[in-house]
């Protein structure tokens, strides 16, 4: 069905119909919500056929409709498509209090796997999880030494249309900065500006971790099934220490499907958003959680923990046990490795100023009644004239596929890359299909996009005798896969070295 013949009338019939099948509205409220939808758009009410399909999702009728507005309606109703688009869906959607009694109600009756699943499920009907655009990433697996890793390209995130950007231009400067940042809660039901995006549709669920107020929401572009964010309800920095423990242990053993993570609390080993305190968490498993075993050790003051040393490229300790002696043994390994020093390896624990290098990327699962498997990454954020972004960051061979800091999610063996490296991949494939390295070099002298890639381009002729249009295509995304590989490795501390093992025992031994 082809929803541009569609007259306006007829979409908004169809909406309602897929409003009524999704369950968001009654269908009681039909009549309503039709003339609340055109108060909206400041139109008479028609009532029309409903000749659209209810297997079509909600964002898609919703966009179809907005096309056909004009450009003032457009701009009487919000600064960009994302916000029009979410004003509309939110004239259907009930008030937070409501999500979360009906959250509530399905989890009293029947788990919480039922009430996320039906969360999870409504915030795509309401396109606050973008299913459309998350649906542009290309996703791939990569058979590596450390098992296999999934590499994404993210094209989820839209560009912003260059109409949109001259308007932004033209708009006067705030000095009220609502909200905050991305995270806090005033985000639930902002309708958004040219510098802060939609968040109309946007429904949390308040949570009671470690007897504090968190927020539960899912993230807009997920990156993973059920990828969901743990929302501090105050704006305060990212922190690691034993509160982070005990909240992690009480959402697990509330929500004993989903994993919980957090990203370091210093920079460029962390995440994008330092600022406020968060976690990430959901219903996945992560390729480093097949890693091999490569060393097991056994902890005289933790006789009931098993800590497992992981070969994995970032440098990762298992530990498996019950909660209260698990929980001691966290923070005990932690405290540990933020006083831990060894300038043989290049590892610092503090700068001449007292600012601490060492940090810890951990993650905890409940695997049964009274057992868990927590994961602590060892990191370290020291810089050097040689590494200036970075000495356990990617290092500047690998900045033509990843540049970007290696937050919890990558540290897990699931690549995020940059948009861009779609158009360079398919360009490159054009370029290698040629088999002449000459005529390569000579294109890339003119090309400032591809010139990055250079020496990459110089290691695949070599590597591979000639490339097909059969092969070239696997070929890039292996080699895409081992720079991946090459990325963890580098922001790995203890490296996979005779050297570097026996230094790691040592650590671990005088726990």
């Amino acid at each position: 069905m082809n929803l541009k013949e569609l007259s306006l009338a007829e979409l908004i019939e169809g909406l309602l119909a897929k409003l009524v099948a999704t369950e968001m509205i009654a269908k009681r409220d039909v009549i309503y919500y039709r003339n609340q939808c055109y108060q909206l758009l400041s139109l008479n009410p028609v009532i029309a056929q409903c000749v659209t399909n209810t297997d079509i999702a909600i964002v898609d009728i919703v966009t179809a409709l907005y096309e056909q507005l004009s450009d003032e309606q457009r701009d009487r109703l919000g600064e960009t498509r994302d916000i029009v688009e979410a004003r509309i869906i939110n004239t259907f959607i009930a008030a937070p209090s409501y999500i979360e009694t009906k959250v509530k109600h399905l989890w009293d009756c029947a788990g919480s796997k039922v009430a996320l699943d039906w969360y999870y499920q409504f915030s795509q009907d309401t396109n606050y999880i973008k299913t459309r655009d998350i649906a542009r990433n290309e996703s791939w697996l990569s058979h590596t030494n450390y098992g296999d890793l999934e590499i994404t390209i993210n094209l989820s995130k839209p560009e912003k249309d260059p109409l949109e950007i001259a308007r932004a231009k033209l708009a006067p400067p705030t000095t009220n900065k609502y909200p905050t940042c991305l995270l806090c809660i005033e985000n639930e039901g902002y309708a958004g500006s040219f510098n802060q995006p939609a968040r109309a549709t946007h429904r949390m669920l308040q949570l009671s971790l470690n007897n504090r107020d968190w927020f539960f929401q899912y993230s807009p572009y997920a990156y993973y099934t059920e990828h969901a964010i743990i929302i501090n309800h105050q704006h305060c920095d990212m922190i690691i220490n034993a509160d982070t423990f005990k909240t992690f242990f009480d959402f697990v053993d509330m929500i004993p499907h989903y994993m919980i993570g957090s990203n370091t609390d210093i920079p460029i080993v962390g995440g994008s958003i330092l600022t406020h305190d968060h976690y990430q968490a959901g219903n996945y498993v992560f390729p480093f959680e097949h890693a091999t075993i490569k060393a097991s050790y056994m902890l005289s003051k933790f006789p009931q923990v098993e800590l497992n040393y992981l070969k994995w490229p970032i440098t990762t300790l298992q530990l498996i046990g019950g909660r209260a002696e698990l929980q001691n043994c966290i923070m005990h390994l932690i405290t540990h490795w933020y006083g831990y020093s060894n300038p043989d390896l290049g590892i610092y624990n503090y700068d001449s100023n007292g600012i601490r290098h060492n940090a810890i990327t951990p993650i905890l699962r409940k695997v049964s009644a009274d057992k868990y498997i927590a994961y602590l990454m060892l990191r370290n954020n020291r810089t050097s004239a040689e590494y200036p972004e970075g000495i356990f960051h990617p290092h500047r061979h690998l900045h033509h596929i990843k540049k970007e800091n290696i937050g919890l999610i990558e540290a897990m063996g699931l690549a995020i890359l940059p948009g861009r490296l779609k158009g360079e991949l398919l360009a490159l494939s054009e370029l290698l299909l040629s088999n002449d390295l000459t005529i390569v070099k000579d294109k890339l002298s003119t090309n400032s996009e591809l010139q990055k890639h250079s020496e990459w381009l110089d290691y695949l002729f070599h590597k591979y005798p000639t490339f097909t249009e059969s092969t070239v295509h696997e070929i890039l995304r292996h080699e895409v896969g081992m720079k991946f590989v090459e990325v963890l490795e580098c922001a790995g501390v203890f490296k996979h070295t005779p050297a570097h093992d026996e230094a790691l025992k040592q650590f671990i031994e005088t726990i």
